[in-house]
């Protein structure tokens, strides 16, 4: 059989056009074990090139090599739903009787919205089910596929991606799973609090692999790298003792991770790590707390300092929007990423996520403006914030980006000239969406943005 997957992306990806192209790993193991089967699979991914051809009628329509296959799946988040369903529907339309298959965190979180427009849903992880939803036709329509064994899943074929000589980055999968319970956070709500690491050996064999295929820029994909220190500390320990180091890699961790591991932050660098992406979320200690983060920002101030002893940059990453935010969000915010010497930041404007805790207390508080996904991505307001206006908190974050990122900044001045242009792109494509805000905040609910 022939199958295509399919990862729909954000239109306007600050990141992708800021260099930042990393495919998405769970469909690469989908396509590995269906591959190993026999079937004939190929990956198009807009997290790494188009997968589009514009239209004057339809907009945004699936370049024919796309849509050459028997069946399709698609991984959808919250903020590419739509367009996944859009997708769905170009490919109900012009390959009738091929079979569509949607997974991904959102279709998990809301299957019921997604079987609308597929044959069958997978929620949770697909590993367990992919063989059996592409095969079996006669399968119940939302499956169950449960957690998977991640010590179990095969190295993931990078030749099923197409155009895969565009990403920057290639994901590696050392564990799955975060027992934290964020109140933003879909991980624990979807796929439970337990962590699963991978064997040490395991690891470091796929990464010697890597290495020798080429593959010289490493993303952990991890929800929280190195919480089993002993495992990371085995596969980091086995790279240096073969000599091998990659020209860059990065991962996500938390703030304590770094300040208790100084051994593990010496392998790290000692193999490549150039780079640390931490979810500082706020500098205010009371929206730490709101978020259930539990983190202070003492762990924050010190995680710093641990790093940079080690020549390992930070990239804090910042929400604004919390209850606690008022007026003096970007003041507050700038002075302390300047204070602690936190060398990047990214920002995004607070976002419920469906069935999320925060998303439920918003809702029953009637805070939520918008159901229109699309918009969920980090750079619209989405909920009434409490000390701001939408439009405050909407022009808070493009200032805070703004401020930051300036051309008379040595550290930050090769970012500036890019987000110029993305912000004068993003005020282009969502022209209706700030006029409505500028008129009325409240009516924000009543569009349907830019996606």
């Amino acid at each position: 059989m022939k199958i295509n997957f399919i990862v729909p992306g954000i239109k306007l990806n600050m990141y992708k056009a800021g260099g930042f192209r990393i495919p998405q790993i769970g469909v690469l193991y989908l396509a590995t074990i269906l591959g190993r089967e026999g079937h004939e699979v190929r990956i198009y991914d807009e997290n790494i090139a188009d997968i589009t051809e514009r239209s004057k009628a339809d907009g945004d329509r699936l370049r024919e090599e796309v849509l050459d296959a028997d069946a399709f799946g698609i991984s959808l988040l919250t903020p590419s739903a739509h367009r996944g369903y859009r997708f769905a529907k170009q490919i109900r339309e012009r390959r009738p009787g091929a079979r569509v298959v949607f997974g991904g965190m959102h279709a998990s979180t809301l299957p019921e919205e997604a079987l609308e427009y597929a044959d069958c849903v997978v929620v949770r992880e697909g590993e367990n089910v992919v063989k059996e939803v592409f095969e079996d036709s006669s399968t119940q329509r939302i499956v169950d596929g449960g957690l998977a064994e991640v010590k179990e899943l095969p190295f993931p074929d990078f030749d099923l991606l197409n155009d895969r000589e565009r990403a920057t980055y290639f994901p590696v999968l050392a564990s799955r799973g975060c027992p934290y319970n964020c109140n933003f956070c879909q991980v624990p709500v979807t796929l439970g609090r337990r962590y699963r690491p991978r064997d040490a050996e395991s690891v470091f064999e796929e990464l010697k692999e890597r290495r020798e295929r080429g593959q010289d820029r490493i993303f952990f994909n991890d929800d929280l790298f190195g919480l089993n220190r002993d495992e990371t500390v085995g596969f980091l320990e086995r790279l240096v003792q073969e000599g091998i180091s990659f020209e860059g890699w990065t991962a996500e961790t938390r703030p304590e991770i770094v300040n208790k591991n100084p051994e593990m932050l010496e392998l790290m660098k000692r193999t490549g790590c150039y780079n640390i992406h931490i979810g500082v979320e706020s500098a205010s200690q009371k929206s730490l707390d709101a978020y259930n983060k539990r983190q202070t920002i003492s762990d924050i101030e010190q995680m710093v300092e641990s790093a940079h002893r080690q020549g390992i940059k930070i990239n804090g990453m910042f929400i604004i929007g919390s209850d606690e935010d008022g007026k003096d969000v970007v003041k507050k915010t700038r002075a302390f990423f300047k204070r602690i010497r936190m060398d990047t930041a990214t920002f995004a404007i607070l976002y419920p996520i469906p069935k999320t805790p925060l998303f439920e207390s918003l809702e029953n508080a009637d805070r939520i403006l918008t159901k229109n996904w699309s918009l969920y991505d980090g750079t619209h307001v989405v909920f009434k914030p409490k000390m701001l206006t939408p439009l405050e908190l909407q022009n808070s974050w493009m200032k805070i980006w703004k401020k930051t990122y300036t051309t008379t900044n040595p550290a930050t001045a090769k970012y500036s000239l890019g987000l110029k242009l993305y912000f004068r792109n993003w005020k282009v494509r969502n022209r209706m969406y700030l006029k409505a805000l500028k008129a009325s905040g409240r009516r924000a609910a009543r569009l349907d943005g830019q996606s």
